[in-house]
């Protein structure tokens, strides 16, 4: 009787099944509904034909036979809305698997389901692997900390820089959320640099408020440490991404001369000319010419132009000659090497810097520095001010 059904789209047919048919007559109605809906050579004025009957059994009172119907449409790259809806609006043991899977899902239909399904369906559409970008975006804009977090673990999509700051915006005190933020490979590191800034000053709050150190010892090690993560995001971060992250760093206040002088005391000559570039507005191609030249006059305008204190400028000098100094070395031992080369230059190569200076630059140099080089430096600075 189906294939005669089929053949002849007696639609009468198809509504006395669904009225008065038995569960089996039912089911094998669906089945065969099914399969030619999903049949891609069919004549489009068949598949528009069974569209009322499909909607019908997809929410027929038996449920045997929308599962059934929603088990072989899932396998179905063209379905028309109404039945897609309504195995949607089904029970989660029908709609979430479809869900999952259909193809039929275009970027409409998937916003259509953002705007009104729950959030366990959010949820599942935000894993999927085929979203359009205005998809991702809408759920950085309006979805709850959940679906969100969704997104953030599916590995298969692109999320925008937009879209992550969104995210980080709106979710930044959502412990989940972070955690899954910084788990992305692709998380921008203007993103990476603001969670650190924040998660510093929460340490630093913790540690003042609950009185586990006086507060301006608990600022040098927060500092220390904030200033660390930050040059290792910048050391991650490719050449076309530097500029405008110092450029970040300006605006928000963390560029600062401690943070340069770090990177000039840890051998980090890329920032530091980076840095010096944009504080002095001098291309960097020229500010990287002074450097690898050694060109004193050049570098000491350059730094003035910077608005960095000018006392300190021996140390950026002295970074300057270790660089290129070590320059033919070995990245490794360049780098265990550098924080006492810097003092060796400040103690020894420098004539122009006096002797009540030295204490302070060795200083500056240990605060800023790894703990080898900081107790070489604390060592004889005790000496210089014992003499």
């Amino acid at each position: 009787m189906t294939d005669k059904i089929i053949k002849t789209f007696n639609t009468s047919i198809f509504d006395r099944v669904l009225e008065n048919g038995t569960v089996e007559e039912k089911i094998n109605l669906a089945k065969q509904l099914g399969q030619l809906a999903c049949d891609s050579t069919a004549p489009e004025l068949e598949h528009d034909a069974i569209v009322p009957t499909l909607t019908r059994l997809a929410s027929d009172p038996v449920k045997e036979v929308r599962l059934l119907l929603a088990k072989i449409l899932v396998h179905c790259d063209k379905l028309h809305s109404d039945v897609l809806f309504s195995i949607i609006a089904d029970d989660e043991d029908i709609a979430l698997p479809f869900l999952t899977h259909s193809p039929a899902l275009d970027r409409l239909r998937s916003l259509t389901i953002l705007k009104i399904g729950d959030k366990s369906r959010q949820m599942i559409l935000a894993s999927r692997s085929n979203l359009h970008s205005e998809v991702v975006s809408f759920v950085a804009d309006y979805c709850d900390s959940d679906v969100c977090v969704a997104l953030l673990d599916n590995d298969a999509i692109e999320i925008g820089v937009k879209d992550y700051r969104r995210i980080y915006v709106r979710f930044r005190e959502v412990p989940e959320v972070i955690e899954q933020l910084l788990k992305r490979s692709d998380l921008p590191l203007e993103v990476r640099i603001l969670q650190a800034k924040k998660a510093s000053t929460n340490v630093h709050r913790l540690m003042v408020e609950r009185g586990w150190m006086p507060a301006n010892d608990a600022q040098e090690i927060i500092v220390d440490a904030e200033e660390t993560t930050m040059l290792r995001i910048l050391a991650s971060a490719k050449d076309a991404e530097i500029d405008g992250l110092v450029a970040f760093l300006s605006g928000k206040g963390l560029l600062t001369s401690s943070l340069i002088l770090r990177a000039a005391c840890s051998g980090d000559m890329r920032v530091v000319i980076h840095a010096l570039s944009y504080l002095s507005s001098t291309s960097f191609g020229k500010v990287q010419k002074v450097v690898e030249d050694r060109a004193v006059m050049g570098l000491k305008g350059v730094y003035n132009r910077s608005g960095l204190p000018k006392e300190f400028f021996h140390i950026i000098r002295a970074a300057v000659d270790v660089a290129g100094d070590m320059k033919q070395q070995p990245d490794g031992a360049s780098r265990i090497r550098f924080g006492p080369a810097i003092i060796e230059c400040l103690m020894t190569r420098y004539n122009s810097i006096s002797t009540q200076e030295k204490p302070v630059l060795l200083e500056i140099v240990a605060r800023l520095s790894d703990d080898h080089t900081r107790n070489l430096a604390r060592h004889l600075a005790g000496q210089l001010q014992a003499a």
